[in-house]
């Protein structure tokens, strides 16, 4: 990477913009559960878990690469000089720095988990992006109003927020500290299960209270975003300043609790959407979900669908790849689209590339029977999600 931006070549596009382009350096930032900025939920710098198996507290030291941290997190205190706001960091010099490299035709490193699905010929998040923001964004003017530094005189207009790990469960796939249930008995002496580095950024409430009319997207996440301590105080705030008639609100949940404020401030904003955590049916989602239960999950399903689009949102992973058509005859049943974008890839031995090779043969056979089902009924958007899907079961 070049570690000095500002003398770096001019920014502006030739006619074509490069193939390694993605459309969110220019419109996006994401936080993790413990307070550091990313460029997106897949940014590599942004895996700090191995701080949370030590025995002793460690420096929180950020990789070089990373944009920086929030103010109230843990990470401000061993990073001072990388403490930013929402502004800061969409305009901190690693950002910059990355959006030169798209524009010079370079695969940023800190993007390498979205190129390496591309070379193993299976679609990624930033092909993913850039097809749902292409009506929506004009990403060769962007582009062209990008500085010779990299800078961008503009605000995010999606925001990925997840304010802190509170979570009623613990997934077979998941870890510390995205949970705090899992924290409970794997967080050490010298941290609490739960974190929470947003609730004193009164910087990031600031921001939310005089930029939230420019947002677009606002992406919740965790932990259970129902759960959070702060997501009340967060959708009253851009309800009360009028912010919310112009966003489009996208949970991923897992749905096996409702918020205690109720579904009904959902329907203040121009869309809401939920993406419901659902890796399996009956058995098999208490299984993966451990701590969830099925009835509850699908009870809460049904009220959701009175306030918000709901989907089934399915971490395609080794237990589930090959029920794959009981959860996509569940959503039919009930009315809502299945998605299987999100293949696990860690840990890797929940992965379905670790599979047996007479598993992975019964799995292509029963993926490419539902492919060719989705084909005759003309379901085009669930081709591409399992073919996708197949690819990387046999890449």
């Amino acid at each position: 990477m070049n570690d000095n931006a500002e003398t770096a070549s001019s920014a502006q596009p030739a006619t074509a913009l490069p193939g390694s382009l993605c459309a969110l350096p220019w419109i996006h930032l994401a936080t993790t559960v413990d307070g550091v900025w990313g460029r997106c939920c897949f940014d590599s710098t942004n895996d700090y878990d191995h701080y949370y198996s030590q025995a002793d507290e460690p420096v929180f030291r950020l990789v070089p690469e990373a944009l920086g941290c929030t103010p109230a997190s843990r990470y401000a205190r061993d990073n001072p000089d990388r403490v930013m706001g929402v502004d800061e960091a969409f305009n901190s010099p690693n950002l910059r720095r990355t959006r030169l490299e798209m524009l010079a035709g370079e695969r940023p490193a800190s993007c390498r988990a979205c190129y390496q699905q591309e070379d193993l010929g299976v679609e990624s998040h930033r092909v993913d992006m850039n097809r749902r923001f292409a009506a929506e964004v004009d990403l060769a003017t962007l582009t062209a109003a990008t500085g010779d530094d990299g800078s961008l005189d503009a605000v995010p207009i999606y925001l990925d927020l997840r304010l802190g790990n509170t979570c009623n469960l613990a997934c077979i796939m998941c870890s510390f500290p995205v949970s705090s249930r899992i924290g409970a008995t794997a967080a050490p002496r010298w941290l609490t299960a739960s974190i929470n580095p947003f609730r004193e950024d009164e910087q990031l409430w600031t921001w939310l209270k005089e930029n939230g009319h420019s947002l677009r997207y606002l992406y919740l996440a965790g932990g259970e975003p129902f759960l959070q301590a702060d997501h009340a105080r967060l959708i009253a705030l851009l309800v009360s300043t009028g912010a919310a008639a112009g966003i489009d609100l996208y949970y991923n949940s897992n749905l096996t609790v409702l918020p205690r404020e109720g579904l009904m401030p959902l329907t203040r904003f121009r869309s809401a959407l939920i993406a419901a955590s659902c890796d399996g049916v009956g058995e098999l989602f208490s299984r993966i979900r451990v701590g969830g239960a099925w009835d509850q999950f699908v009870a809460n399903l049904r009220t959701a669908k009175d306030y918000a689009t709901v989907w089934l949102d399915v971490t395609v992973q080794r237990d589930n790849v090959q029920a794959l058509g009981d959860i996509m005859a569940f959503a039919d049943a009930e009315g809502v689209e299945p998605r299987f974008q999100n293949i696990l890839q860690y840990p890797e031995d929940l992965s379905i590339r670790a599979l047996p090779d007479h598993d992975k043969e019964l799995a292509a056979r029963r993926l490419a029977e539902l492919t060719a089902a989705c084909d005759r009924a003309g379901r085009a958007d669930l081709v591409r999600q399992l073919s996708r899907v197949r690819s990387y079961l046999l890449s």
